[in-house]
Protein backbone atom coordinates (compact mmCIF):
# COMPACT_ATOMS: atom_id res chain seq x y z
CA UNK A 1 0.00 0.00 0.00
CA UNK A 2 1.28 3.48 -0.91
CA UNK A 3 1.39 6.17 1.74
CA UNK A 4 0.58 9.37 -0.19
CA UNK A 5 0.36 12.61 1.76
CA UNK A 6 -1.03 15.90 0.55
CA UNK A 7 1.23 18.95 0.56
CA UNK A 8 0.34 22.62 0.82
CA UNK A 9 0.81 22.97 -2.94
CA UNK A 10 -2.03 20.46 -3.42
CA UNK A 11 -4.44 22.94 -1.82
CA UNK A 12 -6.92 24.55 -4.24
CA UNK A 13 -6.15 27.88 -2.54
CA UNK A 14 -2.42 27.60 -3.25
CA UNK A 15 -3.11 26.37 -6.79
CA UNK A 16 -5.32 29.40 -7.48
CA UNK A 17 -2.73 31.82 -6.14
CA UNK A 18 0.01 30.19 -8.16
CA UNK A 19 -2.11 30.22 -11.30
CA UNK A 20 -2.48 34.00 -11.02
CA UNK A 21 1.16 34.57 -10.16
CA UNK A 22 2.24 32.53 -13.20
CA UNK A 23 -0.09 34.45 -15.51
CA UNK A 24 -2.68 31.74 -16.16
CA UNK A 25 -6.23 32.85 -16.96
CA UNK A 26 -9.03 32.33 -14.45
CA UNK A 27 -10.67 30.01 -16.99
CA UNK A 28 -8.01 27.40 -16.18
CA UNK A 29 -9.58 26.63 -12.79
CA UNK A 30 -9.78 22.82 -12.78
CA UNK A 31 -12.59 22.55 -10.23
CA UNK A 32 -16.32 22.23 -11.03
CA UNK A 33 -18.80 25.09 -10.57
CA UNK A 34 -20.31 25.17 -7.09
CA UNK A 35 -17.55 23.15 -5.41
CA UNK A 36 -15.72 24.29 -2.28
CA UNK A 37 -12.45 23.68 -4.10
CA UNK A 38 -13.45 26.08 -6.90
CA UNK A 39 -14.48 28.72 -4.36
CA UNK A 40 -11.08 28.46 -2.65
CA UNK A 41 -9.23 28.52 -6.00
CA UNK A 42 -11.15 31.61 -7.15
CA UNK A 43 -10.68 33.41 -3.84
CA UNK A 44 -6.92 32.88 -3.94
CA UNK A 45 -6.77 33.90 -7.61
CA UNK A 46 -8.55 37.17 -6.85
CA UNK A 47 -6.46 37.87 -3.74
CA UNK A 48 -3.31 37.42 -5.80
CA UNK A 49 -4.58 40.16 -8.14
CA UNK A 50 -5.11 42.54 -5.21
CA UNK A 51 -1.70 41.80 -3.72
CA UNK A 52 0.25 42.33 -6.98
CA UNK A 53 2.69 45.22 -6.56
CA UNK A 54 1.91 48.30 -8.65
CA UNK A 55 3.80 48.69 -11.89
CA UNK A 56 6.71 51.10 -11.85
CA UNK A 57 6.48 54.08 -14.20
Amino acid sequence: MTNVQATASDSPFIQGRNARLYGKPVSECPYPEGSQERAAWMEAYEEAVVSDPPEKP
